[in-house]
């Protein structure tokens, strides 16, 4: 079996390096053959050099994709991969030793599942600040916590890895391309491109498996754990429900009205309250700010009318 780990990366070479190093060091004395594919989505920083720098410790494949986007990222790397497994992961990462091993092993085991997730343990530059630690089960998926134990099982129906650390069969992966109408963009936060591809290969009857040994660290700079990070995570989320047709409100002025109102009590509750209160005010605001906005340019391309 020949594995193909896929890096898509855009202007953060400091922690790609770190990623990089972390990758270099795994223990890869059981693999059989791989390759390490970086897709370069247009960085104005050291990328370049940063990625080139380890060419004579890593099998590592330097690849540009000019359209901007993480899908059409990805679906580089699909295309540049030659490889039986692509293992999917990001450029701000800390993998473990056995990383690979853990996959190749599952893959060899499980002959009928076509993918595979592992754990994503955030690990913070500072310690969390207090806001954070008190709230952390509301705010975990802002920094892509993912855990669902230490037993290997099937997953169920809508249930899926997350994106920094996940695996599919190239064969499969070769059908199934990621939809460049979602994914991040440069530094937007709409993302759940892998949720929209993984839902596409289950419900063409394709199965999955949890594989905790395959784990990793998630690295999350300072810049990271501040609320108006969280709120665009969450604005990002209501774009997302309402292109998935999960929107929590029927209309666009009601999810304008709800954003407001929470967003009035999280100011007001931000200095006076615990963070439980206001944070659970800045999520809500959040995502009812993402819907409307959503809504909002819906309307536009279907009339060509405004919502003012």
């Amino acid at each position: 079996m020949k594995i193909s780990v896929a890096i898509c990366t855009w202007n953060r070479s400091r922690l790609l390096k770190q990623t990089l190093e972390s990758i270099a060091a795994t223990n890869r004395s059981s693999i059989d053959s791989w390759e390490l594919i970086v897709v370069d989505n247009n960085s104005t920083d050291n990328t370049r050099e940063v990625v080139t720098g380890f060419s004579d410790r890593l099998p590592i494949i330097y690849v540009q994709e000019t359209e901007q986007g993480h899908s059409a990222s990805r679906n580089r790397a699909i295309e540049s991969a030659t490889g039986d497994l692509i293992v999917w992961t990001d450029n701000d990462v800390i993998v473990d030793a056995n990383w690979l091993q853990a996959y190749q092993s599952a893959a060899n085991r499980y002959p009928d599942s076509v993918f595979f997730g592992g754990v994503i343990q955030p690990v913070f530059e500072s310690p969390r600040p207090a806001w954070l630690e008190e709230t952390w089960q509301k705010c975990k998926a802002v920094y892509a916590e993912r855990d669902l134990g230490g037993k290997e099982f099937e997953f169920q129906p809508n249930q899926f890895p997350y994106g920094a650390n996940f695996a599919v069969r190239a064969n499969v992966q070769q059908q199934f391309r990621f939809d460049t109408s979602v994914g991040r963009v440069s530094g937007g936060l709409v993302g759940e491109d892998e949720i929209e591809m993984l839902r596409r290969v289950t419900a063409a009857g394709h199965v999955g498996a949890w594989i905790p040994s395959a784990k990793l660290q998630h690295f999350i700079p300072d810049d990271r754990v501040t609320p108006e990070y969280v709120r665009n995570y969450f604005i990002g989320q209501g774009v997302a429900n309402v292109m998935n047709q999960k929107s929590s409100y029927a209309t666009a002025n009601k999810a304008r009205w709800a954003a407001w109102y929470n967003q009035v009590c999280f100011r007001l509750k931000r200095k006076r309250k615990s963070p439980e209160e206001w944070v659970s005010h800045l999520i809500c605001s959040s995502i009812a700010r993402g819907e409307f906005l959503q809504m909002k340019s819906k309307r536009r391309t279907h009339d060509g009318s405004a919502i003012a």
